[in-house]
């Protein structure tokens, strides 16, 4: 049950925040939030399609977490993204708010169990690996 919480949590959340941006137009997502926190000596040739893919990324792997389809590869492109967002915050500069770190970390860390364990029993994966093992001993 655990490992469903944690997977609907972090599956939720991204799939929102994927469609936001999506919806408020990928283009201004660019211009705005990542421009803004695109570290300068990140090269063009990688920042531009990164930045307009993360919104549908963030759908995309949400969706897979929340139905838990291929859950240790989304969780661990999810990984990776954060990762790569903490890296641009904190290339920002100072970061502020409460707490002793960014929420990034939180995230991250959360991803990165999700790809360690997978995605539980309660999840696609599981299901179509029964169905699997089922059909094999027929």
């Amino acid at each position: 049950m655990a490992l469903l919480l944690n997977r609907l949590s972090l599956g939720v959340y991204f799939l929102w925040e994927g469609v936001k941006k999506i919806h408020g137009g990928v283009q201004a997502f660019y211009d705005g939030t990542f421009t803004n926190l695109r570290p300068a000596w990140l090269p063009d040739w990688f920042a531009v399609p990164y930045g307009h893919a993360v919104p549908f990324a963030e759908t995309i792997l949400g969706a897979m977490l929340i139905v838990g389809l291929l859950g240790r590869v989304a969780s661990g492109a999810l990984f990776l993204m954060m990762l790569s967002f903490t890296i641009a915050v904190y290339s920002a500069g100072p970061v502020s708010g409460p707490g002793p770190y960014h929420t990034n970390v939180v995230f991250a860390t959360l991803a990165l169990l999700l790809m360690a364990t997978g995605s539980g029993r309660l999840s696609l994966d599981a299901l179509l690996c029964r169905r699997e093992k089922g059909d094999s001993a027929e």
